[in-house]
């Protein structure tokens, strides 16, 4: 080493040292940063999907080739040796066809050329001359002459080039003839192999060998992926469906499907996640889907970090504990706490819905997120929460302005206490005896607070009294009628239908509901007796809107003496639980009401000035006031009519944009839950009063929203709801918007499910409800299931699925607004809803909508069957052929059998029924309405062997159309004029 001088003040090789290690750290450190750039997790995930699709495409070549007729391909293979062995013997002529060809076609391109390079010559010149002659120049008749010259050899060009395609067209075919037969088989093994072929092309594009596979692996190399790799980030670009960061809305680019690369692609349902196809692809993600990937992304959906490529930074969210700690250990998952829109659990994905599908009553293929907006309209939340979407719902309670006519302050005092006592399927929460108010005062106040109400309701109540009853009804028949007339599709008697022990577990939510939906649209009957006075009772089911205009329980149009008999049945429906598991009526404490009344009144005035003015009331007035402020502060007012309260407005907070509000916003308090806002929505619908534990708080200050008893279904699905109302403003393209036949279709739905028209009838494949009641009643008298099933379905309300395509407009509106009896030997009865105009029409628009038939306004103009034809219809209806009346009603005539085997009088037809559809019933009744005891009379798959021979020869669309043009005009005067019956 040469030493230091003052020319240098290091040592040069140590500095050479320093340097050359110092380059090659750099170097290493450049190295690992090019790789930990280019080593991503999603490159792995497209390299085993890759791997994937190429074993994939393997096993359908496998798959394919096994398919192929081994004999068949033996036999092509044969033929194709012998056929190219017969052209080879041909050899000379085949040479011989190939030249003269390809001289025609040099011929033929020489010719062309030359003729469209005169053509062009010919053109200009052809201007030139317009020009000259318009000036009148003297270049005129050059020009002219020129142009006669050009067109001459244009037509001769034309005439050569003619007999160049007839002789080229000559040539072809003398080829053809020669390679026919090897061009034959040839064409036979590419058919037969062209599955196979089509999939080796796939798989060479997937799984490229030699060079192809080397020019790929540099190109998917580090430093060189720059210029055009196969390992890729996908994403789709929304530029119309953005996304709102820090209040900037900024364009959205999906880039999921850099993982999830078969989200789009069908045959990948079983694969493991992130290869597997998306669920119904024919209305998620699909291409030909309502919903394709390259134009709705998957965030706008999902939710969760658009740009993100890594699993973590997409903030993926587990669906459940097991879920979560399984995350932990693959993927260290931790909750973002940084992104306020995570991804939905996949339990949750139906939230995503909601803000697309806006002003419907039921989304497709969301069967949790429709059970959740079936519950807020039966619960009510809207009563308390503005909730968007839900303006102008009406009250899902009771009117409480006449209340004491029909229950007495002692019944009124214990349901508000613990409504589920008396009925524990009531949809009324429990607002008393609630974990956050069990000190001994909070004990007391309550009571007051109960009585409180009772005296305001009870002082304010409207007088209504109704006079003794005009007799004494029978129980026995009452009972009958409830159980056949139809109350049952709507009321349950449950004590009747649920098991011993059942209906005190269902109160704890610990067994199943064994009651229909439908039937939970009504209260529960099992202990009415208790509840409502005798007087009430038989006014109410014989006249229900003279007590409540706004009710939706219709009109049976009872006779004096059925209403007598129901009332006296229902009587006998009392409480007849333990005394132990009834609520106790509450005591007066009248310290605990002055202490409660104080605390109101020193709110708003001095305490000395609050003692003062409570001093001044008496008893009565203290209960009526302390009523008023406790029927103010738990929002009673917001599901029941209350004088006083009529323009009060509700007291919960707005549930619109719920679904975005941040986790850190809530208040968690100590409830052992997760920070999320999913399990802080259950958690409230589960235990709404559990966030007040362990805090130190007035009563006044403490939460108010009442317990539900919600399961963990019916809670897990309005969270759904709740995720699902979001302040995102979405584009209008990807919002459904609905056609006005879209429109009749929801509109006449809100009505179907307001009116519970599916506790009676079946509509859209659901509902029907009622029939379980029959089939009990049928057993009761000792039939078996499957007998009582069958007799149920012949009396039970009708399918009224392609309502729409069977009855004409005008028939349905007057049905519906004033019910007449289509089969008057049934029990069960249409009832009188007295719905409005408005109300009649948008019904019949929803099912005219619903089978895109003609609305309003139909003419028919069916022929009345004469003379021949006339005969072969009588012919067909006597009881050699279908003998239809020995079901069917005619006028007044009934047919012989019990009734329940009796068909609707046909004589009513022509101002009931569409003729297309008589005629469609007629073909095939089962197709129309499966079930149906109408025979079959023509086979679907053997109409013309199925036809009587006899009639019409045994033409079946002829009889069939006959039968309808008769059936048409049975009835009419004309028809009868004629003698057209039987």
């Amino acid at each position: 080493m040469p030493k230091t001088t003052d020319e240098y003040l290091r040592r040069i090789g140590g500095l050479n040292v320093l340097f050359a290690a110092s380059s090659v750290g750099l170097l290493l450190i450049t190295g690992l940063m090019v790789y930990d750039d280019y080593n991503r997790s999603w490159k792995d995930y497209q390299k085993r999907f890759i791997r994937l699709e190429a074993e994939k495409t393997r096993a359908q070549i496998k798959s394919a080739e096994e398919t192929v007729d081994q004999k068949g391909m033996a036999a092509l293979q044969e033929e194709l040796k012998e056929a190219r062995a017969a052209l080879d013997q041909r050899g000379r002529e085949l040479e011989t066809a190939r030249k003269r060809l390809r001289d025609i076609e040099t011929a033929n391109y020489r010719d062309d050329l030359s003729f469209r390079t005169i053509k062009s010559t010919f053109d200009a010149r052809k201007f030139d001359y317009e020009e000259a002659r318009h000036d009148k120049a003297s270049s005129t008749a050059a020009y002219e002459k020129e142009m006669d010259d050009l067109e001459k050899r244009l037509e001769v060009l034309r005439v050569t080039l003619l007999e160049h395609a007839k002789d080229k067209t000559a040539a072809e075919t003398s080829l053809r003839d020669l390679t026919s037969q090897r061009d034959a088989a040839q064409k036979k093994i590419d058919d037969l192999n062209a599955g196979v072929d089509r999939l080796q092309k796939k798989l060479q594009k997937v799984a490229p060998r030699g060079f192809m596979r080397v020019a790929i692996d540099l190109l998917n190399a580090p430093v060189l992926d720059f210029v055009a790799p196969t390992l890729r980030i996908q994403q789709v670009v929304l530029d119309q469906n953005p996304i709102d960061i820090h209040f900037t809305r900024i364009p959205r680019a999906d880039r999921c499907q850099t993982c999830h690369l078969a989200v789009d692609k069908a045959g990948y349902e079983d694969a493991e996640e992130p290869f597997r196809t998306h669920p119904h692809l024919d209305l998620f993600a699909g291409g030909s889907s309502a919903h394709p990937v390259d134009r709705f992304g998957c965030t706008p959906c999902h939710r969760g970090r658009d740009r993100a490529v890594e699993f973590n930074y997409a903030t993926h969210m587990p669906d459940g504990t097991a879920q979560r700690e399984d995350w932990g250990k693959k993927y260290g998952w931790e909750r973002d706490h940084y992104w306020e829109q995570p991804m939905l659990a996949r339990s949750r994905i139906e939230a995503g819905c909601l803000k697309c599908h806006q002003n419907v009553v039921s989304v497709p293929k969301a069967p949790r997120l429709n059970r959740g907006l079936e519950l807020l309209d039966r619960v009510g939340c809207y009563s308390c929460h503005k909730i968007e979407g839900w303006n102008d719902r009406p009250k899902v309670g009771p009117r409480l302005n006449r209340i004491i006519a029909k229950a007495t302050p002692e019944w009124m005092s214990r349901w508000i206490r613990n409504p589920k006592a008396f009925r524990p399927s009531t949809r009324m929460p429990r607002i008393f005896g609630l974990p956050n108010n069990q000190a001994p005062d909070d004990v007391d106040r309550e009571e007051a607070e109960i009585l409180g109400v009772v005296a305001y309701l009870t002082d304010k109540a409207e007088a209504l009294a109704y006079p003794r009853l005009p007799g004494k009804g029978n129980a026995a028949r009452g009972e009958k009628l409830v159980k056949s007339v139809g109350c049952m599709g709507c009321h349950a008697i449950e004590k009747d239908e649920a098991a011993p022990g059942v209906l005190q577990a269902r109160n704890r939510r610990e067994v199943a509901d064994p009651v229909a939906w439908e039937r939970r649209f009504g209260p529960d009957l099992s202990r009415i007796g208790s509840k409502a006075k005798p007087e009430w009772i038989y006014q109410w089911i014989r006249n229900p809107r003279a007590y409540n205009p706004d009710t939706r329980m219709p009109d049976l149009r009872l006779t004096p003496e059925e209403a007598l008999d129901i009332t006296a049945y229902l009587m006998t429906l009392t409480d007849d639980s333990p005394v132990a598991e009834r609520a106790s009526a509450p005591r007066p404490h009248p310290e605990a009401r002055d202490r409660t009344l104080l605390a109101y009144l020193s709110q708003r005035e001095p305490p000395d000035d609050a003692k003062a003015s409570l001093a001044k009331m008496s008893d009565r007035e203290k209960d009526v006031l302390l009523g008023e402020k406790t029927i103010g502060r738990y929002g009673c007012f917001g599901c029941h009519l209350i004088p006083g309260f009529e323009k009060t407005p509700p007291i919960g907070v707005d549930l619109s944009e719920e679904g975005s509000k941040p986790a850190d916003l809530l208040l968690f308090g100590y409830a052992p839950i997760e920070h999320t806002s999913p399990a802080w929505f259950f958690q409230k619908l589960k235990l709404p009063r559990s966030f007040d534990e362990g805090h130190v708080a007035e009563f006044y200050d403490r939460l108010r929203m009442p317990q539900f008893e919600f399961t963990d279904e019916e809670a897990g699905a309005l969270t759904l709801v709740l995720q699902g109302l979001t302040k995102e403003k979405v584009p209008l393209e990807s919002i459904r918007r609905l056609s006005a036949r879209d429109q009749a279709i929801e509109a006449g739905r809100r009505i179907v499910r307001d009116y519970n028209c599916h506790g009676c009838h079946i509509l859209e494949g659901a509902g029907g409800a009622i029939r379980q009641s029959l089939v009990r009643n049928f057993m009761a008298e000792g039939r078996t299931e499957d007998e009582a099933t069958s007799m149920a379905a012949s009396i039970a309300p009708p399918i009224i699925d392609g309502e729409g395509a069977k009855v004409q407009p005008e028939w349905l509106f007057g049905f519906l607004k004033a019910p007449s009896p289509i089969r008057p030997w049934l029990a069960v009865r249409m009832p009188t809803f007295h719905f409005s105009d408005a109300q009649a029409s948008t019904l019949v628009h929803h099912f005219a909508a619903r089978e895109n038939t003609v609305f309003p306004f139909q003419t028919f103009d069916q022929v009345p069957p004469r003379g021949a034809a006339l005969q072969a219809a009588v012919k067909m209806f006597s009881p050699d052929y279908f003998n239809c009346w020995n079901c069917h009603q005619q006028g007044a005539r009934k047919p012989q059998g019990p009734p329940e085997g009796w068909a609707p009088d046909l004589t009513l037809a022509h101002e009931r029924l569409n003729p297309d559809w008589i005629a469609h019933w007629i073909a095939n009744p089962q197709k129309l309405m499966p079930g149906t005891k109408m025979p079959t009379y023509y086979d679907p798959e053997d109409m013309k062997g199925s036809a009587p021979p006899d009639v019409l020869g045994g033409d079946p669309k002829r009889q069939i159309d006959l039968l309808r043009d008769y059936v048409f005009t049975l009835g009419q005067k004309r028809a009868a004029n004629m003698g057209t019956q039987p």
